[in-house]
């Protein structure tokens, strides 16, 4: 999941950083590796918005600034959803707001923190299902990718890195491990699990035995005596 933080105060955003910090070592076993960014104002990160998955607005007691970014988020249909940070004790007219707005109480604590990332992640995902939808970041790009063009994907534990393999022939690659890898496709039931760090969309495979699946490009994908013993490649 990628994060912007977006502070004016500069003491503010820190302690942020720090707090989304030690939630991705405590939750990125559910949710995925949390990539933080942070900026001091929206004029810096609202021509990159579209790669975030999740904009966290803080402007110190100002509110109604954030709404305002947040309409501006919407305006250009960045596709993260959208956290106001607001002191605890302030009010929040929740029919001002723009709908799917969360706020954040402030100052942050852990507990809160922790639920309102679970709940995005689960707010996204649901949103990926109903799409049809597996977003993949390459090292430059983020894709977002129909699961029924996935022909099947690839773990390669010790380059940390992941392949798809799609129906025109591309493949994608992406930073990541076989647990992000079943935490990307392993929900779906059209992708099942073989050895070798590998899911299959079964509804390519067009045969398959202990030492090889066809898959309906043509593609023979080899699984080694290795694979079958489960030794790390």
């Amino acid at each position: 999941m990628h994060i912007a933080i977006v502070a004016d105060n500069i003491a503010d955003r820190k302690q942020a950083e720090r707090l989304f910090d030690r939630a991705n070592t405590a939750l990125s076993s559910e949710t995925g590796t949390l990539f933080i960014s942070s900026y001091g104002d929206e004029t810096s990160f609202l021509h990159a918005c579209m790669k975030y998955d999740l904009f966290v607005l803080d402007f110190d007691n100002d509110v109604p600034h954030s709404l305002a970014v947040a309409e501006k988020l919407k305006e250009k249909n960045a596709p993260g959803l959208i956290v106001v940070c607001k002191n605890a004790e302030a009010p929040f007219l929740y029919e001002t707001a723009i709908q799917g707005l969360y706020t954040l109480d402030k100052p942050i604590l852990t507990a809160p923190l922790h639920k309102l990332i679970r709940d995005v992640h689960l707010e996204i995902k649901k949103v990926q299902s109903q799409l049809d939808l597996v977003e993949i970041r390459t090292d430059t790009d983020t894709h977002y990718i129909s699961r029924s063009t996935i022909l099947y994907a690839r773990a390669y534990e010790k380059e940390h890195r992941l392949s798809y393999h799609l129906t025109d022939g591309s493949v994608l690659e992406s930073t990541g491990g076989s647990d992000d890898l079943m935490r990307y496709l392993g929900d779906y039931d059209e992708f099942v699990q073989r050895p070798g760090h590998l899911l299959v969309n079964k509804d390519h495979i067009r045969s398959e035995d202990k030492k090889s699946i066809c898959i309906s490009n043509g593609d023979t994908i080899e699984i080694s005596l290795l694979d079958r013993l489960g030794i790390l490649r």
